[in-house]
């Protein structure tokens, strides 16, 4: 059994307002940790004007961005900072939905538990982007850009910022790099 002290609760927020609920318990003096995710997302669809270098393609667009979400989508941990802190105001806390229960008691969480969440976050926070991202070499891929769009092509390499795709053009093979918004699965 956790030690109480050091005990996380668990309360489920209303969707998408996790940072909010985190926020409103900390300002109530609950000590609160929101696990986020690093993840790819794609920038927003943008029109992008393809430009002729000496030697391969590029096509110019947004860079490809990571964001952050939460891990546990719709929860987070807390845990009173006094011994005499009341979790009676944590369900009208401002983005709380409810405390998690196991029947009549609040479901609790050992502070080791919440450590070793503490480090995947960690090692996930330090990943790069060529490793968080959908595509990787071999991949068969599709160009979204309006003066290519619909063509297939394979990804040869994955950078921080841009893809390098093979693709046929004219009847010869191209090496085209692209960043990460101008291309789609297949």
């Amino acid at each position: 059994m956790p030690d109480l002290s050091t005990a996380w609760y668990v309360a489920h927020t209303k969707p998408r307002q996790e940072r909010t609920a985190a926020e409103q318990l900390r300002r109530q003096d609950f000590e609160v940790y929101l696990p986020l995710f690093k993840v790819f997302r794609e920038p927003g669809r943008r029109r992008a004007t393809a430009t002729l270098q000496s030697g391969p393609f590029a096509l110019a667009s947004a860079p490809a961005l990571t964001a952050h979400e939460p891990m546990f989508p719709r929860y987070l941990f807390l845990r009173p900072t006094r011994a005499t802190q009341s979790l009676s105001v944590v369900r009208s806390t401002v983005g709380v939905s409810r405390l998690v229960m196991f029947g009549h008691q609040p479901a609790i969480l050992a502070d080791a538990a919440v450590q070793a969440i503490r480090q995947a976050e960690d090692l996930r926070e330090t990943t790069d982007l060529v490793d968080i991202s959908p595509y990787q070499p071999g991949m068969a891929v599709r160009l979204r850009d309006p003066a290519l769009a619909g063509v297939q092509a394979l990804v040869q390499s994955v950078s921080a910022d841009r893809v390098t795709l093979l693709l046929n053009i004219l009847g010869r093979p191209q090496t085209v790099q692209v960043e990460f918004g101008r291309i789609a699965p297949l």
